[in-house]
């Protein structure tokens, strides 16, 4: 039985972005400068030391500003007391914030059941790589806008392999990293949703998420053969990874792969079976 939704407060510009704060069921979240509330921008000189609050009980957000000096915008309005509704924004402040309930919004099609009941034993796959071993997803936001929606939706921990400007204008088409736990619901979602749409690979690897993200950063662009220009790479899309491994010396692989563990990816030819690779050829 899945857990009861979160609400998630993504910091979209402000000291603390990318960062996002996750609140329980019957809980609540203060924002301000002060030390004492749940998320505290000292450095934000427009808002006050307790600006507003939101609470959550399972179903419905409500916004109550807290007698702020600037006031709350909710949505581009002004707002003392107001329910707040998934991708909902907030200004506090310099400080903008995203809202989201976790896994609300439901897939359009569902996979049919043969793609789904394939799609449920490579989620146990999975689940079990992660029960072992940190497991990782780097998904391509450009396949489709459903995933940076998964990713918004959910509370695991993701940030674009994009970097300032670059990463902003890049956003909705960009590479992200996502630390996945073996209960997560945005595993789950990936796997029945995804399977055979090439949204990514996964990974395990027991370096902590900013370190990966560094080593993953270093192959994001390579030369061309004439050398006069450099070009994306998308090492991330089982297509181009299933064509660029074996064409690797062992060396190249190892400084490719650097601390990662495992690989898993959909296969091009048996789309009832999960390729499980160790990093280190045999």
């Amino acid at each position: 039985m899945m857990e009861a939704r979160r609400l998630i407060i993504q910091v979209l510009w402000g000291a603390l972005s990318p960062n996002k704060f996750i609140v329980q069921p019957a809980q609540a979240l203060r924002v301000g400068r002060g030390k004492t509330v749940g998320v505290s921008l000292p450095n934000d000189a427009g808002m006050s030391q307790e600006h507003f609050e939101l609470s959550w009980d399972g179903q419905h957000c409500r916004l109550r500003d807290l007698g702020s000096a600037t006031g709350t915008l909710l949505d581009g309005q002004k707002a003392a007391a107001a329910e707040v509704f998934n991708k909902s924004w907030i200004r506090a402040g310099s400080t903008d914030f995203s809202v989201f309930i976790e896994g609300f919004t439901p897939p359009k099609e569902p996979p049919p059941p043969e793609a789904r009941d394939a799609a449920q034993q490579h989620l146990r796959v999975l689940q079990s790589l992660a029960a072992e071993a940190p497991l990782f997803a780097i998904l391509d936001a450009a396949r489709t806008p459903r995933i940076l929606e998964l990713l918004q939706e959910s509370v695991e921990e993701y940030q674009s392999l994009y970097e300032g400007p670059q990463g902003q204008a890049l956003a909705e088409v960009a590479p992200y990293l996502v630390s996945l736990p073996p209960r997560s619901r945005l595993l789950e979602s990936l796997t029945l949703e995804g399977w055979m749409q090439n949204w990514g690979i996964y990974l395990t690897c027991p370096s902590p998420f900013l370190e990966l993200r560094r080593h993953l950063r270093k192959f994001l662009m390579v030369e061309a053969e004439d050398n006069d220009h450099r070009l994306y790479f998308r090492f991330y899309d089982p297509r181009v990874l299933r064509v660029f491994l074996p064409t690797c010396s062992a060396r190249q692989r190892e400084e490719f792969l650097g601390p990662i563990h495992t690989l898993a990816f959909e296969p091009d030819d048996e789309p009832h079976r999960l390729s499980v690779l160790p990093a280190r050829a045999p």
